[in-house]
């Protein structure tokens, strides 16, 4: 007998990464469906397999599933998913972690390129025939290598030590704050200091982002925290939407209290039609990037984090235990 696995993504997410489903899977594929339908259709489902970043997987599907083993997401991230419902019907979460860092990183390292060199400027007055006054323009206000820089990373687990070998090799000075401190040897391997938070940001001229959503982190990046941060830093954002109190930094960068900011996540997603992000004056547009959530959709992640997920669906099915789980105390 074939193993039903609800499937949240479309089905040409797998096709055009080349992933093939296992013969002993069911697959029914719902891309779309809204939370009652959802409820509706995995009442018998083995595994719901999902994004990390959406649709909510909330208390009333994961009741209602009464013989689901497994809920997996094809991503890092796992806030979209009622942890406190899994664990109460005894339902483990898994996610795909480090599969997506390394084209994370690089976006986050595009996107502050972008910024400090005044591309978004760059690329607009050139093709309006703009080209010499443009170009005098970024001389006369500075454009900048990351060389040299003090380059500030939040989180260091598989994406932000993948990031600080980026600027390690582009010559930034690298500081970093983690709940957990790495050891000597990683530090001096990766060309990291250790600095408190406070600390972190009053040294950045760079300020990237590499933690999970949780009750400790969401807005972790205030009013206060802005204020903290020199005029002239700029803010990458390429984990999560509610880490960032995007009202607050919306305040900064209108006040002149932060160059500029970029952004590859939000709360919610997508962004509503009529959020301040999409009604900006043309001087705050070029100090604003807004990317919609793509630091891991590459070819190469996607095919990563998709065979990761149903190597560990398979797992399950065998009767072993999942990998990468975050609820149930992780399994014990």
């Amino acid at each position: 007998m074939k193993s039903k696995v609800a499937c949240l993504r479309p089905k040409h997410d797998f096709d055009r990464a080349g992933i093939e489903m296992p013969t002993s899977f069911d697959v029914q594929f719902y891309p779309k469906a809204d939370e009652e339908h959802l409820a509706e259709v995995c009442t018998d489902a083995d595994v719901i397999l999902a994004s990390s970043t959406y649709p909510p997987i909330t208390a009333n599907i994961i009741t209602r599933a009464r013989s689901l083993k497994l809920i997996q997401l094809t991503g890092s991230g796992y806030n979209t998913v009622d942890l406190a419902a899994a664990d109460k019907a005894g339902v483990p979460v898994a996610r795909t972690p480090g599969q997506n860092s390394r084209p994370v990183a690089q976006l986050a390292f595009v996107l502050m390129s972008f910024l400090d060199r005044g591309i978004l400027e760059a690329d607009a007055e050139t093709k309006k025939g703009n080209f010499e006054e443009v170009r005098e323009k970024i001389g006369k206000e500075g454009a900048y290598e990351l060389e040299g820089r003090v380059l500030g990373i939040l989180g260091v687990g598989p994406l932000g030590r993948e990031m600080a070998r980026i600027g390690a090799f582009f010559g930034a000075h690298l500081y970093y704050f983690d709940v957990i401190r790495l050891s000597a040897e990683q530090e001096k391997e990766l060309k990291l200091t250790y600095v408190d938070f406070e600390t972190l940001l009053k040294l950045s001229d760079i300020l990237t982002l590499h933690i999970p959503l949780t009750k400790e982190t969401r807005k972790l990046i205030g009013s206060k925290e802005l204020g903290l941060m020199k005029s002239t830093a700029i803010l990458i954002n390429t984990s999560r939407g509610g880490i960032v109190d995007e009202e607050a930094l919306l305040d900064a960068l209108t006040s002149n209290r932060l160059k500029g900011a970029a952004l590859d996540a939000y709360e919610p997603e997508p962004i509503p039609r009529g959020h301040p992000f999409l009604c900006l004056d043309s001087g705050l547009q070029k100090r604003l990037i807004l990317t919609p959530h793509i630091g891991g959709a590459t070819r190469q992640a996607h095919s990563r984090m998709y065979q990761e997920s149903i190597d560990n669906i398979l797992r399950v099915l065998r009767g072993e235990q999942a990998k990468y789980v975050v609820n149930l105390k992780q399994m014990e």
